[in-house]
């Protein structure tokens, strides 16, 4: 399963209590704009929404935004407030202007819950809690009511309608199938591996086209370079990249109609018994797998601690960025090691922007969020200014006149983050494109090796469930017991402790679990079919 979750989207969930802002009144109308941009016609699939022409909106005048509380339940995110740029350029636009509060910690928003004090606008990836109408008000019923010209594609809201028959959000990241297809230069973020281009050079550019290639690679580094680690492993994408290479999936999988957890799969098996060979041969340490900052180990491999380093596609571009001053370059290993490499996306998106059963000014919320789900208002908050920052080519990529994989220039720029919440899957893809760049090169390679299966992501027991309690404690056993596996001194060890997470999982009610989301896949899956057939 693609982990459409980056790493920049490496989140803790979050605490602190918001003050709703006072909302005043503002003269523009609701009828904003939601049109796309001059060049939109070369790529409209990366738009959540349609609507009306926006013909005469900029000849409205905005004497005093309203203001709307905003909690954003990403701990990692790097604005405090609405300032700037882009946010001007966004409250000139709508009107509104949020008044930000950033999580402090994980538990944030569960608590501010509890409280029963939420502010007007909650940005979450919490989709099960906060998709509840005790919580939120439905996406279904507002934008009829106060912008009845927007219309979302009928597979997302497939994707983010939950039991009760409503949805609360558009999560951000995700695109069709369809949509993927019909934006050949969108490539999806998979799992990938950076390797140091001079060590690379100095062993005589050797072929990697599988495992072997690369464990060889693995061994002279390790001969040629006793001072330096083979691999490091980011923590929040250790076994992703070895795990596509086998063709193992996460979460739920399908295997003939029927639901399986992801740790019956053979491919998985390998997968980890892969990992405690790399740590047998001395070229990952033991020390590797207790990290959890992924800064550090960023800034290991910048310091020429290590050859190789499990990231994103976009890892080798991004340690360029953010390496120049030092003199090192890193490449990709763009192509797939193998015939058995594979990806399936179960993806359904991440961060919801919801509007709270508590806001204040519900029309001013869906015309700023009717802005932002919009084409233009989207390429804004996330690319920058058109002409300025950013152009169209005609063949339906943006090509920028900054870095977009420097974090400290689009931070110091002030666009990107603001886009996220509302980005597509497609429009996220498109900001990583660039014609020769590491990341494309693997984006095209790997387009090749991708089947899409959302269906799967749309399986979520309720929380508290019974379903939820196994599922959470599962994962939890399996952060332990992985370690186990990829550490064992000798691989008959490895074996067993696998098979003894197995038996712990089989204990904890892995069974029962896949029997629940079994009966669930089936009715989601043929919804899913049927609306794709269209």
């Amino acid at each position: 399963m693609i982990h459409r979750y980056k790493s920049r989207l490496t989140l803790l969930m979050a605490i602190l209590l918001v003050a709703g802002g006072l909302l005043s009144a503002c003269s523009q109308s609701s009828n904003e704009s939601n049109t796309s941009s001059s060049n939109d016609n070369a790529s409209n699939s990366t738009s959540d929404t349609t609507s009306a022409s926006n013909e005469g909106a900029q000849d409205q005048t905005c004497t005093k935004p309203v203001e709307l509380s905003m909690f954003v339940d990403a701990t990692w995110y790097p604005f405090q407030d609405w300032t700037g740029e882009i946010p001007e350029m966004i409250t000139k636009a709508t009107c509104v202007k949020p008044k930000v509060t950033v999580a402090t910690d994980d538990k944030q928003l569960a608590l501010m819950v509890a409280s029963g004090d939420l502010p007007d606008l909650v940005v979450s990836f919490n989709f099960k809690l906060m998709s509840d109408a005790k919580l939120s008000l439905p996406y279904n019923e507002i934008f009829p009511k106060y912008a009845p010209d927007v219309t979302f594609d009928p597979v997302k809201v497939l994707v983010n309608t939950v039991s009760d028959g409503n949805y609360y959000a558009m999560r951000n990241d995700f695109s069709s199938e369809s949509e993927w297809k019909a934006n050949p230069y969108a490539h999806m973020m998979t799992a990938g591996l950076a390797l140091r281009k001079d060590i690379l050079e100095e062993l005589g550019n050797p072929s990697i086209r599988s495992l072997q290639d690369l464990d060889n690679v693995f061994a002279q580094v390790k001969q040629k370079h006793p001072d330096m680690m083979p691999l490091i492993l980011n923590p929040n994408w250790q076994r992703n990249y070895f795990d596509t290479q086998f063709g193992a999936q996460g979460g739920f999988v399908d295997n003939g109609g029927k639901i399986e957890y992801y740790l019956r799969q053979p491919s998985v098996k390998d997968s980890m018994l892969y990992m405690n060979s790399l740590y047998r041969n001395g070229y990952v340490t033991a020390e590797n797998f207790a990290y959890k900052n992924e800064s550090e180990t960023e800034q290991m491999v910048l310091s020429g601690k290590g050859f190789a380093y499990t990231w994103t596609y976009s890892g080798a571009d991004r340690l360029n960025a953010g390496g120049k001053d030092k003199g090192l370059q890193f490449v990709q290993v763009a192509e797939p090691l193998g015939p058995e490499a594979s990806i399936v996306s179960t993806g359904t998106g991440g961060l919801g922007v919801y509007v709270t059963k508590d806001n204040k000014n519900v029309e001013a919320s869906v015309r700023f969020l009717k802005y932002l789900f919009s084409e233009e208002g989207w390429r804004l908050a996330e690319w920058g200014v058109e002409g300025k920052d950013w152009t169209w080519n005609e063949a339906g990529y943006p090509v920028f006149n900054y870095d977009p994989q420097d974090l400290a220039v689009i931070k110091q720029k002030g666009v990107y983050w603001w886009g996220v919440p509302t980005e597509t899957g497609v429009g996220m893809a498109l900001s990583s494109f660039k014609e020769g760049s590491e990341t494309t090169r693997q984006g095209e390679a790997y387009d090749k090796i991708i089947s899409f299966n959302p269906a799967i992501g749309m399986i979520n027991p309720d929380t508290d469930s019974q379903e939820q309690i196994i599922r959470t404690n599962i994962e939890n056993m399996v952060k332990t017991e992985a370690v186990k596996v990829y550490l064992s001194s000798t691989a008959e060890e490895a074996q067993k402790a696998y098979d003894d997470l197995i038996k712990k999982a089989e204990k904890i009610g892995m069974a029962k679990l896949e029997t629940w989301a079994t009966e669930q896949y089936g009715p989601l899956k043929e919804k899913y079919d049927s609306i794709t057939k269209q």
